[in-house]
């Protein structure tokens, strides 16, 4: 399969039961801790920018029965993100956050330094 169809596939809907009964605020975070994409479904519109441009497939949409749009971004895959923050940065209604301890700790030793 090829990297383009691989993206295409993390685009896909998951099944109906992930997502039907979800908080409005869902944090995920890697087993190791360094990494936290925090999904606010009440501002996720369904687009599927975010599920489209992640490099490694961590995003998905899932079916939402308790939503107009009829879908949702869920994490479905996040073992392979690498925080690089297309998600945060493209969603057009602020839906994602991504938080890795080290990027923001090389963030704060650089603002200390200046």
């Amino acid at each position: 399969m090829s990297d383009d169809n691989n993206k295409k596939a993390a685009a896909v809907l998951v099944s109906e039961e992930s997502a039907s009964h979800v908080e409005d605020t869902v944090k995920t975070t890697t087993e190791d801790g360094q990494t936290t994409i925090t999904i606010l479904r009440h501002y996720c519109k369904g687009c599927e920018i975010c599920a489209e441009i992640c490099p490694k497939g961590v995003l998905g949409m899932a079916v939402a029965l308790d939503r107009w749009e009829g879908s949702i971004v869920e994490v479905i895959n996040m073992e392979a993100c690498n925080a690089c923050m297309l998600c945060e940065y493209q969603c057009p209604d602020f839906g994602i956050e991504v938080h890795n301890v080290k990027k923001e700790k090389k963030k704060k030793e650089k603002k200390t330094i200046a």
